[in-house]
């Protein structure tokens, strides 16, 4: 079981750490959060002015990500208490520049992010982005107490759930027998079969689902009822133990097959794209269709619920 901060505590898990091997402030450690700042998200848009006229044309807005400023206080009852402020201070200064993870800087590999794990009360949340800025005081440090100021940008303006959602959708045989009229032709013995089950998404708005198809199955379709479809070529297949996975998130993006297949390119064109395969707030029927004559096909979907605001 992960243990995520305690309420009014963070953390700062580099890659490949995971959470509660990361770098620990706020409540219940020696680095004090005096104050977080939640930054208003950028926007751009795409407005355009009206030709040879008064005013504009409203084009589409977009949100960007992010920054999240704390006021730190880091304080020891002594100057000469273990760990030392200073100590402290060194520790939190390595895990801002994400070198604290002994395997090398995540910030010198382009796209890898950070996360930030946030308690308020009895839930625990998760942005993702880059440590930036981190600044101390100098002047007090022999005393035990070092005022820092430290950034957080993240590259999306949505908080999200630290817990998981997940649902199964599992296949069974069909156990009919025989010929169903009317007779449609071309004939064929082996069924199309459709599974379907309920998924409730909480939050206030839209969030990523990440899906992951199990064969043996045949030309497998992913449809949220409403929504969207993600169908694949009618040629393409996975075996017995082999998996298709879908993780559409832009800080994650990979359509992978069994782990090491990049198959992006083999859904049709009726596939809703990664960049907008979203579940939002609310109760949605996910239906799994394709040929499986052994039953044991399976689809995973997960979730994290999202927020505009904690």
């Amino acid at each position: 079981m992960t243990l995520y901060p305690p309420d009014l505590a963070y953390e700062l898990v580099n890659p490949p750490l995971l959470p509660g091997q990361g770098f620990r402030f706020g409540r219940g450690t020696r680095v004090h959060v005096e104050k977080s700042t939640i930054g208003d998200p950028d926007k751009r848009s795409d407005d355009q002015p009206l030709a040879r006229q008064d005013g504009i044309l409203m084009g589409r807005d977009y949100v960007n990500g992010r920054n999240i400023q704390f006021d730190i206080n880091i304080k020891t009852r002594s100057s000469v208490e273990l760990p030392t402020a200073i100590d402290l201070w060194r520790h939190m200064s390595q895990a801002w520049l994400t070198e604290d993870t002994m395997v090398g800087p995540s910030r010198t590999q382009p796209g890898v992010l950070s996360e930030l794990y946030i308690t308020d009360g009895d839930r625990t949340y998760v942005t993702y982005g880059r440590p930036t800025n981190c600044q101390d005081t100098r002047g007090t440090r022999r005393r035990g107490w070092i005022p820092v100021t430290a950034d957080f940008r993240t590259v999306t303006h949505k908080f999200y759930e630290a817990q998981w959602q997940s649902n199964t959708i599992t296949t069974a045989p069909d156990t009919s027998t025989g010929w169903e009229w009317p007779i449609q032709f071309p004939l064929t013995s082996i069924a199309t079969f459709s599974e379907e089950d309920i998924v409730v998404v909480e939050g206030n708005t839209d969030t990523w689902m990440l899906s992951t198809v199990w064969g043996p199955i045949l030309a497998p379709e992913i449809e949220v009822v409403g929504y969207y479809k993600i169908t694949t070529a009618p040629d393409f297949s996975l075996g017995p133990f082999e998996y298709l996975e879908i993780d559409p998130r832009p800080w994650n993006r990979r359509i992978m097959k069994n782990g090491t297949i990049n198959v992006a390119g083999r859904f049709t064109q009726a596939s809703r794209r990664p960049s907008v395969q979203t579940l939002p707030p609310g109760t949605h029927k996910i239906v799994l269709r394709g040929i499986d004559t052994t039953g044991t096909a399976r689809l995973e979907t997960r979730w994290r619920n999202a927020w505009t605001t904690i």
